[in-house]
């Protein structure tokens, strides 16, 4: 079986022509083989990422968090191959500086969702989805019931007064303009170039703010921000809509 796996590893590399694609790439069609998902897990320079898990995820109900129902290790090329049976699968990856195999990625660490979830598995046939790690600049506070996926959300970028970028920012959605309380979603941590996808469950009106945790009232001095001031902020979405809201501004917050 070993050896069998191994040389499908290799026939899926050629079939690839060894390409790490980025996470916008769609996943490549499904090839015979083992029954399962397998594929390339890099850094964001396109390095192996040795030492990460792939973990799939039957539901995205917990965000991708906690204990996942299947899991694989990541071999020294960067390669992984998850055993499955047919169904659909969410799919993330993680990589723990202390070597740790449970919680939440930290700072240092690395983690990536797959931007196509969710992954298809087909009888004798082996599913491709390739991840890139991106790093994590804070502890991650995703609220219970947050979306990994979807055809729903906002999309836009986080930055500070200076027009920069800013990692590890969250983006959050209001169903109301009351600020001052849990945010109903939230998105997962900014990368390096403070992009967000919010998903959301349907269509409506949302106000959307930032900011660097996401537990209780922001503190003085902490980076903060909204999409524009009050009832404002809102915006409306379509179901099967993901809307570009531009940028976020976060600023120093004052009482």
């Amino acid at each position: 079986m070993l050896l069998r796996l191994s040389c499908f590893l290799f026939t899926l590399c050629l079939f690839s022509a060894c390409h790490f694609s980025s996470p916008s790439s769609p996943p490549l069609s499904a090839i015979p083989g083992p029954t399962g998902i397998a594929g390339q897990v890099t850094n964001k320079e396109r390095a192996p990422a040795l030492g990460a898990a792939v973990y799939a995820y039957r539901s995205p109900k917990g965000g991708l968090r906690g204990p996942a129902d299947f899991e694989a290790i990541v071999g020294a090329e960067g390669d992984y191959f998850l055993d499955l049976v047919e169904g659909t699968y969410h799919l993330a990856a993680r990589l723990r500086r202390s070597g740790s195999d449970a919680g939440p990625p930290r700072p240092g660490d690395g983690w990536a969702v797959f931007g196509h979830n969710p992954v298809t598995v087909q009888s004798g046939m082996t599913s491709r989805a390739d991840l890139v790690l991106r790093g994590v600049t804070q502890p991650m506070f995703l609220k219970e019931g947050s979306l990994a996926s979807g055809d729903s959300g906002f999309t836009g970028r986080i930055v500070d007064t200076a027009g920069h970028p800013v990692a590890g920012a969250i983006a959050l959605a209001y169903r109301s303009p009351d600020y001052h309380r849990m945010p109903d979603y939230t998105a997962a941590a900014t990368g390096e170039d403070g992009r967000f996808i919010l998903y959301l469950p349907q269509g409506g009106s949302y106000c959307l703010a930032a900011r660097t945790k996401t537990r209780g009232q922001p503190q003085e001095g902490e980076p903060y921000g909204l999409l524009t001031e009050g009832a404002e902020g809102c915006r409306g979405l379509n179901q099967g809509e993901i809307r570009d809201v531009g940028t976020i501004i976060l600023s120093p917050y004052h009482r």
